[in-house]
């Protein structure tokens, strides 16, 4: 094999190794900082109406639905939205196992961020449940806790950007 070739194979592998500064997305998902709240579950006899109330009380998006301290679905925004409203279903008269996601896809603690980042992207999913060595829920991984951990290493860059993408720093000099 010739050095430029070589050399060429070594350029493609460095490129999907991808940039070395971005290890810290390669750190198990218990770094992340949001997940130590409690998580938000309800049984298989709660309604829609009981869900969402849980919901805006706590300001989350997302409720689990457990039997048995197992995990059997997940209740979104999302599900409100395409599988209620759009539906024309009564709330409090639904059950929340007719509307859930039944056995959402999980992850757990030692998962690395960027593979419950790969997941999330590829499965558009916004929230993962994260299981214990159990296999109980034990906590919810969102797509804000991992975009949040990413501009803990940026903060500087995101920070300091304008308001709008639009505004741009005055060239002229302020004061008299």
């Amino acid at each position: 094999m010739s050095s430029d070739s070589i050399e060429e194979e070594e350029r493609i592998a460095n490129e999907r190794l991808g940039d070395p500064d971005a290890e810290f997305i390669h750190g198990s998902i218990r770094e992340l900082s949001g997940l130590h709240n409690s998580i938000l579950a309800l049984d298989r006899t709660a309604t829609v109406a009981d869900a969402v109330h849980m919901m805006i009380q706590n300001r989350k998006g997302v409720i689990l639905i457990v039997d048995n301290d197992k995990l059997i679905g997940l209740f979104s925004e999302r599900d409100v939205l395409t599988r209620v409203v759009a539906q024309r279903l009564a709330p409090a008269e639904t059950s929340i196992v007719d509307v859930m996601t039944a056995d959402p896809e999980c992850l757990n603690f030692d998962d690395e961020i960027v593979f419950a980042l790969n997941k999330m992207t590829v499965g558009g999913f916004r929230h993962v449940p994260i299981l214990d060595e159990d296999g109980s829920p034990a906590a919810v991984v969102s797509m804000r806790d991992v975009v949040e951990h990413i501009v803990s290493y940026y903060s500087n860059e995101v920070f300091n950007l304008p308001a709008t993408p639009d505004a741009r720093v005055s060239s002229k000099r302020e004061g008299a």
